[in-house]
Order: C-alpha cells, then sequence, then structure tokens
C-alpha cells in the first residue's frame, strides 16, 4: 500500500504532524488523533460536505479517536468504550474494511453514528436481567448493540442522503435469514425452549429486516421480514400485535427527538420484552481532545425485581453499535 499524500493547504487537516501514530500489519494501518483525521479526510477527499462534517466530528473526539483500515475486515464498524466506575470516556474507533466499491460511504456511515453522540442522543448503560434469566445474559446484551445500530439508522439516514451520497450505498448488504421454519418447529415441539428469550430472539430477527425496508434499495428485507413474523407467529402468537407497535413507534419518528430518546427505546425494548436500560449516559466536548461523559439526571425505576435481578453494564466496559451488521 503507498503512502498517503496529504495536501499542506488542505483547510481540514491540522498542520502539526509530529503525533502521526501509524503501524503497519500485513494489510492493517492504525491511526490516532489528528493522524486519524488525516487518514479519514484523505478517504472523503471528493466528497466537500462529508469532509467538512468528518473534520467535526474527528475534532469532537480528539485523541481519543481510533481508526483503522483494514482489508481483511467484513465489515466496517464503530465502538464507543467507556470506563463505568467512575464514569469517563476511553475512546471511539472506527474500523473501515478496504478494498469493497463503497468505501467513502462506508467510511461516513460509521462516522454519522459516532455524530449522534455528538449532538446529543444519549446511550443505555445499564440494565438489570432477572434472577432466572441470568444464565441468557449473554444472549440479552448481544440484542443491545444490534437494536442500537438499526435505531440509529433512523437518526442518520437523512443525513447520509443530503450530503450526497446514494440511498443504495447506505447499507453494504443484507444479511440473510437462518432457517426460520426449523427454528420455529423446533421451539414448539421443545421442552426446553424459554419463551423468556425466544420471544426478543424472533421480535429482534423480524426488526431487524423490516426496518431495513426503509434505508436499502431491493425486495430482500420485505420478504425476510414476513418470513420471520410469519414463522415466530407460530411460536409466539402475540408476536403480531408487537410486530405492529413496533412498527407504529418507528413511523411516528419520534426516535428523532433528542430529549424523548431514552424513553422511547426503553419503549422499544419493553415491546420486544428486553430489559431495558436504567441509567443513560451522554457525551460533551471537553478540554485536552477528551471527551467528558455524564450520566442522564433522569434515572428510569432502578432494579424493579428488587434483590432478584442482577445489574450488568452494556458490553461490560465497552459499548459497541454495528459489529453485527455488516455495513
Amino acid at each position: 500500500m503507498k503512502q498517503r499524500e496529504i495536501s499542506k493547504s488542505d483547510p481540514y487537516v491540522p498542520n502539526d504532524s509530529k503525533n502521526l501514530y501509524v503501524n503497519m500489519e500485513g494489510w492493517r494501518y492504525k491511526y490516532k488523533g489528528p493522524a486519524a483525521k488525516k487518514a479519514i479526510l484523505h478517504h472523503l477527499e471528493h466528497w466537500p460536505q462529508a469532509r467538512a462534517l468528518a473534520a467535526e466530528i474527528c475534532d469532537f473526539y480528539g485523541n481519543c479517536l481510533l481508526y483503522y483500515e483494514d482489508s481483511n475486515l467484513e465489515s466496517s464498524h464503530y465502538q464507543i468504550n467507556l470506563k463505568h466506575d467512575p464514569i469517563a470516556f476511553n475512546h471511539a474507533c472506527v474500523q473501515l474494511q478496504l478494498g469493497t466499491s463503497r468505501t467513502a460511504e462506508a467510511l461516513c456511515h460509521e462516522l454519522l453514528h459516532l455524530s449522534t453522540r455528538m449532538c446529543g442522543f444519549p446511550f443505555g448503560e445499564k440494565f438489570f436481567i432477572p434472577h432466572d434469566l441470568i444464565d441468557y445474559a449473554a444472549t440479552y446484551m448481544g440484542f443491545y448493540p444490534v437494536i442500537g445500530n438499526l435505531v440509529e439508522h433512523e437518526l442518520i439516514f437523512e443525513k447520509f442522503i443530503d450530503i450526497g451520497f446514494d440511498k443504495r450505498n447506505f447499507l453494504g448488504c443484507i444479511s440473510p435469514p437462518p432457517d426460520y421454519k426449523t427454528l420455529a418447529s423446533t421451539a414448539v415441539k421443545s421442552s426446553f425452549y424459554r419463551k423468556e428469550i425466544g420471544f426478543p430472539w424472533w421480535c429482534l430477527e423480524y426488526f431487524r429486516h423490516w426496518i431495513s425496508i426503509r434505508h436499502w434499495i431491493g425486495d430482500e428485507p420485505a420478504l425476510y421480514a414476513d418470513c420471520a413474523l410469519f414463522w415466530g407467529s407460530k411460536v409466539h402468537p402475540s408476536m403480531k400485535a408487537t410486530t405492529r407497535n413496533i412498527r407504529d413507534l418507528i413511523e411516528s419518528g419520534v426516535l428523532t427527538d433528542r430529549k424523548q430518546y431514552h424513553r422511547h427505546v426503553n419503549t422499544l425494548l419493553e415491546l420486544m420484552k428486553i430489559p431495558k436500560f436504567t441509567e443513560w449516559t451522554f457525551i460533551k466536548s471537553g478540554k485536552d481532545s477528551t471527551p467528558l461523559v455524564y450520566r442522564l439526571a433522569h434515572k428510569e425505576k432502578i432494579n424493579p425485581n428488587g434483590s432478584n435481578s442482577h445489574v450488568l453494564k452494556t458490553m461490560g466496559t465497552t459499548l459497541k453499535h454495528g459489529f453485527q451488521s455488516n455495513l
């Protein structure tokens, strides 16, 4: 891979290049802080509006921004890493898959996810698992990043279009579904099937396909959503009413209300019978290129099940979004 050439007259690139942090491991490159900003802006040189926004995002995260380029990645994704006790910002990271026909679009997509924090949208930090479901804690924890990623698409899709990108390049591809017919048949016959965890899983399968209809050109998401609903309803007849309520919530547009965002996301979680977040966190710009993290003053009802539940933090010390989606 050739070394990048960056114009010294570029208004979005800092003059100081002493903070360059680059390592090469095969086809993987790592950048941090100002060097990450330079590398990111290079990919967006033909997209002036995207470059301006990217520069703003990079400045917000400052020295806490990590950026990777890797030809071996299956998809691009982003990550926000926090320290919880006491609450503090660790880093934000974007990993870009190289070698695709939509490198600039994928990069901007992930940066737009990071921009939701810059715009003040909070994210869930803590939730409670009932004691009798603690064995499924890892499954629940896997639900949250997928839902968060999909919900954020509602926040960033229009901006992606506004800065000049084509709707067809918002998503890289649509993940095909598993064999719903076999899974439904097995669930109905099994005495070990736990409806408490099965119902959320079927709802999320439907949700991930249905919401992609709003951000994709093609018939696949609608077909997959119908299939998930058909077979999921065989196991959980109430799923039809639930999915109707989910559609009404998303189509109402309430998720774009930054001040009430946490309540509406918790409503979505409750519809899916997934434990809602009891604490929420938001990020503000700070001094010395380090963002500051705060907890919302408003808290949902804490530990609704008393001593019969366990408090967990989202992804342990790491809050990830997008890592299970092909973006």
